[in-house]
């Protein structure tokens, strides 16, 4: 079921209700003060009737003491005539006799045709006779010792129809007013869910992959809020999406490449043993097939030890502790210096004495691949410097002490185009000269997939033909001073 329907089933059978439960109430207080003034009429008729009848009974015993019984009927008659009018039937009843009726074809009631009182107290009763309803009023008296009913039957025919008019009247009204109201309601329910019917729409389209779908609802109520969040998940869902997208597409792209990566030098490790293999040689060239071999190999355990580092590094939780930059730096100089030296290169350095975050084997292995980086970019003869410098914390701004690496180079440089991709997986800047040194195009992405773990910002900066200054920040926990 809709919610507007709903809606108006729910409306409707509140409204039915209070007008039924408005209606009863005021129906039968209408009723009741209508039917009590009858009863009220009635009885001050009876006893009009029963003073004019004692009183001409007393009259004409005083006058001519003769039986009582014989003289009812006249006084009864006389009564009647000059009293009551044709609404109004009047019954005398003698000693639990009958001695007069203005109808003899009419009978009491059995309430009242069995009933022996002596009281003075009126009773009355309503009946129905046919398609008639009357009321009967009794009044006791005793004249003589004798008991004495008057009894009085009036015709309230019309007030009990005019009652069940009103009724039937309140019932149409009712029925009226449930139409009418269904009718609003449900055109109301309609115009406020139509905002409703607009978003389930938007909905089915989301749900049937048009991600860009957004609703347009614009409102203050709870609808307008709800239009709102959809927007906001729509978004989400989107950003999720893309980024799936963009993971799905890197996975492949990732897989095109290291299968083209590996593919080089496998089929020169295979071309050259096969030619060992097969062709009688001379030594001088078994000797250069065999370093080609061995190259290439050296490059393939490169390549599966940067894997193996970017693999632990996105699923394996890092150990960390504090690390001397000192002891950091001076570590890497001692790894790089000897193929730096070997390249025509100079290396200077310079690290201020601090303490920061890490793991120091990680650390190392970053700037390593920084420094390698730099030595690939460099022609002989060029300088290449490795500094670390403390940078104490600004209290205004509440900012923790930092610790600054710098990596600069004088070499060939690279382009802003190459910087924005350089830490991509097996991206290189200039093929040639990185397969030469035996590169994969995986240093980077390893140095970035590190830092970012350490919680560091790697900042380039570079100019084609001027070299490259590569500066990456830490936050600092202690700054030690120079003995």
């Amino acid at each position: 079921m809709k919610f507007r329907h709903k809606v108006l089933l729910i409306n409707i059978i509140l409204i039915s209700l209070a007008l039924s439960v408005s209606g009863f109430l005021m129906m039968s207080r209408q009723n009741k003060i209508m039917m009590d003034a009858q009863v009220k009429n009635a009885v001050t008729e009876n006893n009009l009737v029963q003073s004019v009848m004692e009183y001409s009974l007393l009259d004409t015993i005083n006058n001519d003491p003769i039986h009582l019984a014989d003289v009812l009927p006249d006084v009864s008659q006389q009564v009647s005539a000059g009293i009551l009018n044709d609404s109004t039937q009047l019954f005398v009843r003698y000693d639990q006799n009958i001695v007069y009726t203005t109808n003899k074809e009419l009978s009491l009631p059995s309430v009242l045709n069995d009933e022996v009182t002596t009281t003075y107290k009126k009773k009355y009763v309503l009946t129905e006779e046919g398609n008639k309803d009357y009321i009967y009023i009794n009044s006791t008296s005793t004249i003589d010792s004798h008991v004495l009913n008057i009894i009085t039957k009036r015709d309230i025919t019309d007030t009990k129809q005019l009652m069940n008019n009103s009724v039937r009247d309140f019932r149409t009204f009712i029925i009226i007013m449930l139409c009418i109201s269904g009718l609003f309601i449900f055109v109301f329910s309609k115009i406020l869910t139509r905002n409703l019917e607009k978003l389930n729409s938007v909905t089915d389209e989301f749900s049937e992959g048009s991600f860009n779908t957004r609703s347009d609802i614009k409102s203050g109520d709870e609808i307008g809020l709800l239009s709102d969040k959809f927007n906001h998940m729509a978004d989400s869902v989107e950003n999720h999406i893309d980024e799936l997208s963009d993971m799905i597409h890197r996975r492949d792209q990732f897989v095109a490449d290291f299968t083209h990566e590996i593919k080089t030098p496998m089929t020169t490790i295979i071309g050259y043993a096969d030619t060992i293999r097969s062709v009688d040689l001379p030594r001088e060239d078994e000797i250069l097939a065999a370093n080609y071999i061995v190259s290439e190999g050296k490059r393939l355990e490169q390549m599966s030890s940067h894997l193996f580092d970017l693999i632990y590094l996105k699923d394996g939780e890092i150990p960390k502790q504090e690390v001397n930059t000192r002891g950091l730096g001076e570590a890497v100089i001692d790894t790089v210096l000897p193929s730096i030296e070997k390249a025509g290169l100079t290396l200077t350095y310079d690290f201020e004495n601090a303490n920061i975050i890490g793991d120091s084997p990680l650390l190392k292995t970053a700037f390593i691949n920084i420094l390698d980086n730099a030595r690939k970019a460099s022609e002989k003869g060029d300088e290449i410097s490795f500094t670390g410098k403390y940078i104490p914390s600004d209290k205004k701004n509440e900012e923790s002490d930092k610790y600054i690496f710098t990596v600069e180079d004088h070499g060939i440089g690279i382009s802003e185009e190459d910087i924005e991709k350089i830490c991509d997986e097996f991206y290189m800047v200039d093929k040639s000269r990185s397969r030469k040194e035996g590169g994969a195009g995986l240093g980077m992405s390893l140095v970035s997939a590190i830092l970012k773990e350490h919680n560091a910002d790697l900042k380039i900066e570079s100019k084609l033909g001027e070299g490259t200054r590569m500066i990456v920040t830490f936050d600092c926990t202690m700054y030690e001073e120079e003995e």
